[in-house]
């Protein structure tokens, strides 16, 4: 999990600009909006009654100005990190009412304003000012996120699967090797008094190294070879991020980090009361398996539920 840092700047007060901030970015249809700002150092010294609400705004500010993104952009993730409603968001950021639900989407899967807004959550998580709905909402998503969307061992085709009569099967570029290779190889056998190698297509060309195994493949019996595979982190959807713990440099290569899974559905359980403690055990005996498992299904659907309606406010909610 990325830490943000604690700066040691002094520290500067949220205040109400009397007039309003222009809308900054590209959108035609935004509209200017009256919005929190930063008062700077220079104003003078900061009041002794900043809010809890006023000290979060600033913190994320500053985080969120860390970022390269446009003005507007940056009040965007600053508003959504007060209630994580992306429609309100949108609106208190400038933009229409009209279209803010559907900038709000537009933002929210944008790769460097998720990062963005990740920072803020991270650094209230570490500071324990993150909001329990928003806690729970957190540990849904990376209890239900796809672990295969995010990386995957794939079997592929091997290099007889798909060639000519089930042989080598080359690309382009190693066809073209392979002849300069046996240029060299033929302009030394001549020197040697020693005959010409005749060149070999083989299997031709065509290898795509992602297609399946050919089912009827000799050489791998249809098994074809395995391979890693990692999705594009910038291109990372609502079913994997909540997943994505960041990448970790190991000296057998790159390791793509997780959240875990299960200790997110453990922290559920806990906040829901599936867990008995061993009095609570000596107490009352009759609780079965059964009975269990029906109170966690109870429980998770309506974490699932909290989940939706969050997602609605987000205006991210997906048909079907």
């Amino acid at each position: 999990m990325t830490k943000v840092g604690k700066q040691d700047k002094p520290v500067r007060k949220i205040v109400k600009r009397a007039g309003k901030v222009q809308a900054q970015d590209n959108t035609p249809s935004a509209k200017p909006a009256s919005v929190d700002v930063l008062k700077s150092d220079a104003d003078g010294p900061l009041p002794a009654d900043e809010s809890v609400e006023q000290r979060r705004l600033r913190r994320a500010q500053e985080i969120v100005n860390g970022f390269d993104l446009p003005p507007r952009t940056k009040l965007f993730a600053v508003e959504y990190s007060r209630d994580m409603n992306g429609t309100q968001a949108a609106i208190r950021a400038g933009y229409a009412k009209a279209s803010a639900a559907v900038e709000a989407s537009r933002l929210l899967i944008n790769a460097n304003v998720k990062q963005a807004i990740d920072a803020v959550m991270n650094d209230r998580i570490e500071q324990g000012i993150f909001d329990g709905d928003m806690v729970i909402s957190r540990w849904v998503e990376i209890s239900q996120a796809n672990p295969n969307s995010l990386t995957q061992y794939r079997r592929v085709n091997c290099r007889y699967c798909w060639g000519e009569g089930h042989r080598y099967q080359f690309t382009p570029a190693e066809m073209e090797d392979a002849k300069l290779a046996l240029f060299d190889s033929n302009a030394k056998r001549v020197l040697d008094e020693l005959p010409e190698l005749e060149w070999d297509d083989k299997g031709g060309l065509g290898f795509v190294g992602n297609r399946d195994p050919h089912p009827e493949c000799p050489e791998c019996w249809g098994e074809g070879v395995g391979r890693p595979f990692f999705t594009d982190t910038r291109k990372l959807g609502r079913e994997s991020l909540p997943l994505y713990a960041g990448v970790k440099q190991t000296k057998d290569g790159l390791e793509i980090q997780m959240h875990n899974q299960t200790d997110a559905l453990d922290k559920l359980a806990r906040h829901f009361g599936l867990y008995k403690d061993k009095l609570a055990d000596a107490v009352e005996k009759s609780y079965t398996r059964e009975a269990l498992e029906e109170r966690f299904a109870g429980a998770m659907q309506r974490a699932q539920e909290r989940q939706r309606q969050v997602d609605e406010e987000r205006g991210m909610v997906v048909n079907g």
